[in-house]
């Protein structure tokens, strides 16, 4: 995109299969303000891959910013996947995590 693009996270609420809808708006310059979900299944919260609820809004917003830079249109909402998390992840080999 040639306009200016700004992206802010609004915040996250718990979905009806326990899952999580991380809000975002996105304003584009000469744009109306669009609001966005990105839904991320109980799944990735789980298992040995799974994020920490505290990435969850990093990794929404880095696979977010992606999308908006690389297609032509702003997107109506979407799923968070394994591919997305792997992606946009933080190296956290310093944190221990629980077993």
């Amino acid at each position: 995109m040639t306009d200016k693009t700004t992206i802010r996270y609004l915040g996250y609420r718990t979905l009806a299969d326990s899952g999580r809808g991380f809000d975002f708006s996105i304003a584009v310059t000469g744009q109306v303000t669009s609001l966005i979900t990105i839904e991320a299944s109980p799944d990735v919260f789980r298992g040995p891959d799974r994020i920490a609820i505290q990435e969850g809004a990093g990794i929404c917003y880095e696979t977010l910013r992606s999308r908006v830079e690389t297609d032509s249109e702003i997107p109506h909402g979407f799923s968070l996947n394994s591919s997305d998390v792997a992606r946009h992840r933080k190296s956290t080999n310093a944190v221990a995590r629980p077993f």
